[in-house]
């Protein structure tokens, strides 16, 4: 049995990973800042499609395509039973992620769990919907820390949002002695830097923008989200992982995995209305217009959760441990590529 304990001689550019999502928005991200970063690295990255897969090793020599899908668990298993790290960018999958902890508790030895896993989520476990939403920034709002509240962070009701899928995950990492590190950015912010997707669902808002013929907000729009670019997302999951396989001695601060193991990834906070301006200034529309909680459910199902709520985060925990974002302007973000997002 080989054992996940530190290794001086254990670097990224040593190990193999294994990664999911690497044809999205989010993965790819990833998939290209890890190569960036380590061009000698190994990844073994699961991929649904053929073609898909050949597009990838055009670009990356050293992957290898695992052919298959989330639902595939006993590939999961084997596959991350000979990884050195796992970083799923696949979308929330309890089974999923619950395969591939399994996996990799097949090479862990008795002692503290040793951070190898790194799943990506979101912040919108913190919404609670009891509250009547009305596009305004709660007077008794505060922003949410990773390190003072997170225990309140991982113990919301489950029936929010992420929160009963981050539960399960974390349960069973502690139950098979596996170090995993749960990643919630806020809105995200520019042009993929992966081969494949390049935009996500912030370009939904600007066409329905362009499609009303004026810009709007829910309420007064000064509920407010933080935000990352996709491009320090990348780069954040990447060093966390650089973190991780590094010994105690190298490390500036303590990598928590579990139940401390929570990171928000946060570059500043930004609200619906300034949102809404920049795309009304960019498209010469005008006033921006206030709708009801009704008016944004026909524009989209999901529409008074995107534009009528908020959470602000502070990702206290990766700062501590010395990363900063490096990309801070968000209207630069919006247009970067002559993308039409917000």
């Amino acid at each position: 049995m080989t054992s996940l304990e530190p290794d001086p001689r254990r670097t990224p550019t040593t190990c193999c990973v294994f990664l999911t999502g690497g044809t999205g928005f989010v993965g790819g991200t990833i998939l290209s800042c890890l190569f960036k970063a380590h061009p000698s690295v190994r990844v073994k990255a699961l991929v649904r499609e053929e073609r898909d897969a050949k597009e990838l090793q055009s670009v990356y020599s050293n992957l290898t395509p695992i052919i298959g899908e989330l639902s595939s668990l006993s590939l999961l298993i084997s596959t991350a039973a000979e990884a050195d790290f796992v970083i799923h960018a696949g979308g929330e999958n309890v089974p999923a992620v619950s395969a591939m902890i399994d996996g990799l508790a097949s090479r862990t030895t008795a002692g503290s769990p040793m951070p190898r896993l790194i799943s990506l989520t979101g912040p919108r476990s913190l919404i609670d919907l009891s509250n009547p939403i009305t596009g305004n920034l709660r007077a008794s709002s505060r922003p949410w820390s990773d390190i003072t509240d997170a225990h309140t962070i991982l113990n919301v009701p489950k029936d929010r949002i992420h929160a009963g899928a981050d539960q399960a995950i974390l349960a069973h990492s502690t139950a098979k002695g596996v170090g995993t590190m749960l990643v919630s950015p806020g809105q995200l912010w520019g042009r993929g830097k992966g081969h494949l997707k390049k935009e996500s669902n912030a370009a939904f808002y600007y066409a329905a923008v362009k499609s009303r013929g004026r810009a709007f907000v829910i309420g007064e729009g000064t509920a407010t989200w933080s935000w990352t670019s996709i491009g320090d997302l990348g780069d954040a999951v990447v060093f966390l992982m650089e973190q991780a396989l590094k010994n105690g001695s190298e490390r500036r601060g303590q990598v928590g995995v579990n139940q401390d193991g929570y990171y928000f990834v946060r570059t500043g906070d930004l609200s619906m209305m300034e949102r809404a301006k920049a795309v009304s200034e960019r498209l010469g529309l005008g006033e921006v217009e206030s709708v009801s909680v009704d008016a944004a459910r026909e524009i989209h199902p999901f529409g008074p959760i995107m534009w009528g709520c908020g959470e602000r985060t502070r990702s206290d925990k990766l700062l501590e441990l010395g990363w900063m974002p490096k990309e801070t302007d968000w209207k630069a973000l919006m247009e970067e590529g002559e993308g039409e997002r917000a």
